[in-house]
């Protein structure tokens, strides 16, 4: 799981004839670090000497196992501007990308250059431990040392080793989202929140909303630890404490069964007895807040009678956010021996899918803003002709005309000019080449060409968001090229081995070019030396960011109709607007600013055509082909929106296929955090599609995406480069997760509510490809959440498990016999044990017995396993619903 690089301990490469600052370095979260990924480097400065002045410079390194030096040196620095006064000592955290090309990264080597540039420190950091794809970081934020004691504890499935937990200061947890990728959770126990700045606030609610699992505790210390945080993070309001009742079972709000298994296996849960513990465990009271900051929240458990919810999750755009009443960490519990299953228990539910992702699969690093899954993108990067090169071609076709039928014309119509002729060759001559010479100095000298693409996910309460910008920059001359980028972002190349095999980008005859990052509060400097003419610089930034107005919803599904609003607050206009359902969605076209929208369309019936993605079925209603995507055929869409309609496939997959993935990655691989696993699993219907679409945000109700004509952040000034604004194509994308509400007769599309992860018994179950699952032993558990509808009659609801191997395409096939090899069993929730379900001629389950099958808190739990060890393949379960809502 954990591989470690030989060390090669502290180097330093200029021995200062005058007191130089000296350099201690550390990198990554407690030594570890994943490769790819933005990684912070904290180097610390003390000055012994007279007050230096400079930049700190951080580079990559890379060197063999053996090795005992540094073998090759990233040819890019990010650094910064420093100041220290004598005998002062600094901290500064510069972030990097952990990746030296198609090297190794073995760890990061920091330089202190004074005014004249010149480097008078070197210093490189030891190897660290790198966290292999599939493995899981959790980051915890806690003034208790216990709590990290406890989640070390864990065995989470699918992990070889006891879980990787790193612990989180005010001064080393992350100020950008894309640094906080690195975790896959992070627990929020026992802190001082108010200590965390608003840049590093606001990186934590971008990274809950792009996917993130974040664990919010409470108990005696709640005040310090929630109460600084945000209403958008805290999904429930806090009134006062309470002490847990006597004989809670704090481990079953999953099916886990109260009494050891037939095997004779320790039970999984253990009552909590308050007569037999020297003080009761407190707990916080509380209530559900309602807000539309969260597309649904569920409680999990709840004490007897349901009066105090003790763990509550809150779907927040893709991520998670869960509340635990009471702090594990905390006496009397700190001591419960079944403490880090109870974590196991909560983290389990909460990362679902995550812990599918088999450890043993073949991995790829997806490169900077996954652009191998995304490959296609590039075709919109590559320049098209520049209109000085436009220029010279005319120029030079001109000068062709007037030197040979235009001069015959005019000789013929006036023979007297005939003795001047050699005159007006030399006219001709002299006057196309100044302009000639000066067109192609301008071309060379200030005609830098960048295209753009800007993906931005907005958050669910519509006030952050974050941006990912594509960026193709073609350099006429040699030499260096400035990029100034506004904001805080982090900004890179792209390295050449993630284009060498894209043929959309001319290919460089050259190694990565050398490139310094400069950052700075209000912006980034990128510069790029170029050794060669018309070199193509491929750049990527991301940034997190507020937005300048918001995007607001009022939607409900009522009747088989999407009824409500769309107001666009922003300032700017958005073009090409849809709303996207799973295999579904519907077309807004033209929202001005302060524009509303009504919506009052039926859903269409796509069960035709389920093979069909999102993409295609948009490009199909617009009398454009499938797959729309002229560039394979070295072709420009001739207007903005077959533009917009090319984008969508290349998002899809479409332009680009990466070779181990045996076709495009998003359809044919997992793409998760920035890796790209081929687990080759292979469905028995390749084309099978299901609730997940590389349109749609995971884990949303609905999906809101469009075109922006303006940026829509905070700062809305654009790239320049060489302080001048390029010319270039700049396509500024949004995705939005939307709520609904449920009104009128309840008949839920196909896919609307579908299953998540919740617990995981088995060495072998996986996730074989988007949305489709694999197990020959064992069994993985499913909740299926209902919609939190008030005033709603149910009347009955069915259940059905995607069958891959009796249905390839999802769907049922009127069979009256249940051949297959899986096994589907339900949890009642007054018997406390869990049912087979009685399928149908449908392969399906429905019941009217609510009370037992839904429980208290409205949580249908779904089991799959394999009743003869035989492998299965099977989609996640779907729920369909039947009742009145008003």
């Amino acid at each position: 799981m954990v591989h470690y690089a030989t060390s090669t301990g502290t180097h330093t490469s200029v021995k200062a004839k005058t007191l130089y600052p000296t350099i201690n370095i550390d990198a990554g979260f407690d030594d570890v670090y994943r490769v790819g990924y933005w990684t912070p480097v904290r180097v610390t400065l003390t000055n012994p000497g007279e007050m230096f002045t400079g930049k700190l410079a951080v580079q990559s390194y890379s060197s063999s196992y053996q090795a005992s030096n540094v073998d090759t040196v990233s040819p890019w620095q990010f650094m910064q501007a420093i100041t220290l006064d004598k005998g002062q000592q600094r901290q500064f955290t510069i972030y990097a990308p952990h990746n030296t090309g198609s090297l190794i990264t073995r760890g990061f080597q920091a330089t202190l250059i004074d005014t004249h540039g010149k480097a008078v420190v070197t210093q490189a950091s030891k190897p660290g431990a790198e966290i292999q794809p599939g493995y899981i970081l959790i980051g915890v934020l806690s003034d208790n040392s216990l709590t990290q004691a406890q989640l070390l504890k864990m065995n989470l499935p699918g992990q070889t080793d006891n879980t990787m937990v790193s612990k989180l200061t005010a001064t080393t947890m992350p100020s950008s989202e894309a640094v906080l990728e690195n975790f896959d959770a992070l627990v929020l126990d026992d802190f001082s929140t108010r200590t965390l700045s608003a840049q590093q606030m606001t990186a934590l609610r971008i990274w809950v909303n792009r996917g993130g699992a974040l664990v919010i505790v409470g108990g005696s210390n709640w005040v310090k630890t929630l109460g600084p945080l945000p209403a958008d993070l805290r999904p429930i309001n806090i009134h006062g404490f309470d002490v847990l009742p006597a004989h809670t079972h704090l481990l079953t709000f999953n099916g886990n069964p109260l009494t050891n298994t037939v095997d004779g296996s320790p039970k999984l849960t253990t009552p909590i007895d308050v007569d037999k513990l020297t003080t009761s465990p407190i707990i916080n009271t509380a209530s559900i807040q309602d807000s539309a900051a969260f597309s649904s929240v569920t409680t999990l458990l709840a004490t007897s009678g349901d009066t105090i919810p003790l763990i509550v999750q809150a779907h927040q755009g893709s991520g998670t956010i869960d509340y635990l009443a009471l702090d594990p960490a905390s006496a009397p519990l700190s001591t419960w021996t079944s403490a880090p299953l109870f974590w196991q228990t909560v983290l389990e539910s909460a990362m679902g899918n995550a812990l599918l992702i088999s450890t043993s699969a073949q991995s790829y690093d997806a490169g900077p803003g996954e652009i191998l899954a995304r490959g296609g993108l590039v075709n919109f990067l590559t320049p098209s002709m520049p209109q000085g090169t436009l220029a010279i071609i005319l120029l030079l076709i001109g000068y062709l005309l007037l030197l040979g039928p235009l001069r015959a014309l005019l000789l013929h119509k006036r023979p007297y000019w005939r003795r001047y002729n050699g005159q007006i060759v030399v006219c001709i001559l002299v006057i196309s080449s100044l302009l000639a010479y000066s067109l192609a100095t301008y071309e060379r000298n200030g005609a830098v060409t960048d295209n753009s693409i800007s993906i931005t996910q907005i958050g669910q309460d519509g006030t952050t968001a974050h941006t990912t910008t594509y960026m193709g920059v073609l350099a006429p001359r040699a030499g260096d090229v400035n990029l100034q980028i506004p904001g805080n972002n982090l900004a890179e190349p792209i390295a050449q081995p993630y284009l060498d095999s894209n043929s959309a980008i001319p290919q460089q005859s050259h190694n990565d070019t050398p490139t310094t990052v400069t950052s700075a509060p209000d912006g980034t400097n990128l510069t790029i030396s170029n050794p060669d003419l018309w070199t193509m610089n491929p750049v990527i930034t991301e940034q997190d960011q507020h937005l300048q107005g918001q995007i607001t919803n009022n939607l409900s599904l009522r009747n088989d109709r999407v009824i409500g609003t769309i107001t666009n607050k922003l300032l700017t206009s958005l073009n090409d607007v849809y709303i996207l359902f799973p295999h579904n969605f519907i077309s807004l076209g033209h929202l001005a600013p302060k524009e509303t929208k009504k919506i009052d369309t039926q859903l269409k019936n796509t069960t035709t055509a389920p093979e069909l993605s999102l993409a295609d079925q948009i490009e199909k209603a617009a009398n454009l082909p499938a797959q729309y995507f002229p560039y394979k055929n070295k072709q420009q869409p001739p207007d903005d929106f077959d533009l917009h309609m090319a984008m969508l496939s290349a998002l899809s997959g479409v332009g680009y296929s990466y070779t181990p993935c045996g076709g495009p990655c998003q359809t044919h691989a997992i793409t998760n955090k920035g890796i790209i696993y081929v687990t080759g699993g292979q469905i028995p219907d390749p084309n099978y599609k299901n609730s997940t679409d590389p349109l749609l945000l995971d884990g949303t109700q609905a999906t809101l995406i469009g075109w922006a004509s303006q940026r829509i952040t905070d700062n809305n000034t654009s790239t320049t480069v060489n302080n001048v604004d390029p010319q270039g194509l700049h396509l500024n994308f949004i995705q939005m997760p939307l709520n609904l509400t449920y009104t009128g007769i309840l008949d839920l599309p196909h896919d609307f509510v579908t299953g998540e992860v919740v617990n995981i018994n088995s060495f072998d179950a996986s996730e074989v490809l988007p949305g489709a699952y694999s197990l020959s032993s064992g069994n993985v558990t499913f909740s299926l959440n209902m919609p939190a509808t008030p005033h709603a009659y149910i009347s009955n609801v069915t259940i059905s498990v995607p069958d891959l191997i009796n249905n390839p395409n999802g769907q049922g096939n009127g069979s009256t016999a249940h051949s297959s090899s899986m096994q589907e069993r339900i949890f009642n929730w007054q018997t406390n044990k869990w049912e087979n379900m009685q399928l149908d001629q449908h392969s399906a389950f429905t019941t009217d017995n609510l009370d037992s099958y839904a429980g208290p808190n409205n949580r249908i739990l779904v089991q799959v396993t394999s009743y003869n060890n035989n492998q299965i393949y099977f989609g996640k379960p779907e729920l369909n619903i039947n009742g009145n809502a008003s």
